[in-house]
């Protein structure tokens, strides 16, 4: 038996760029950290804040916008765009997606965040009920298939493994994750 060389090291790189072409929507509840996330990956990303005005019929008594979602799929195009992260928390709404990615946060992280922001305490606890109940997850579900539908914690995650985690989406390295369930976080309020 003839003994080849020795065997050269296959380097490991690490994964930066995203490979694939595809649509897709990083959404979340408000201070989950979509546009700090979608800031450092290496796709075009559309901001639906900047949209606003125009994908909606104004603002309530609470100054909230009111969201027309056949208004956001006429002004947003995401069909022939390929390499864009659709960044907002109503992205999930988006025709044409490929991947839904939504960023989750434990409700009183979430909650800590969302002061620093200077949310009214009101907008806080909403916040932190829709979080809690899985409302943004739950919604993304009933407009996708539930294979195309990703959930990242950023509780605690850097900024740089939450990128890290997106493009492994994005290239398919993850097909599937763990559902993130903070249901239970809403008996410690009552």
């Amino acid at each position: 038996m003839q003994r080849q060389g020795p065997r050269k090291k296959q380097r490991l790189q690490q994964k930066r760029k995203c490979s694939l072409s595809v649509n897709i929507a990083l959404t979340g509840t408000p201070g989950t950290g979509k546009t700090s996330l979608s800031s450092k990956v290496d796709y075009n990303t559309v901001s639906i804040n900047d949209y606003y005005a125009q994908i909606s019929n104004g603002k309530d008594e609470e100054n909230n916008w009111l969201i027309d979602l056949d208004k956001l799929n006429e002004i947003i195009i995401t069909k022939n765009q390929p390499n864009t992260i659709f960044e907002g928390h109503v992205a999930h709404f988006l025709k044409n997606i490929d991947k839904i990615i939504v960023l989750r946060c434990h409700p009183d992280q979430l909650g800590k965040r969302l002061s620093s922001r200077n949310y009214s305490d009101e907008k806080i606890r909403e916040n932190m009920e829709a979080e809690a109940l899985n409302i943004i997850y739950e919604e993304s579900i009933d407009s996708y298939d539930e294979k195309n539908v990703f959930e990242i914690d950023t509780s605690k995650m850097t900024i740089e493994k939450s990128v890290e985690k997106v493009i492994d989406i994005i290239n398919g390295s993850i097909k599937s994750n763990k559902r993130i369930d903070y249901s239970e976080t809403i008996m410690d309020w009552y």
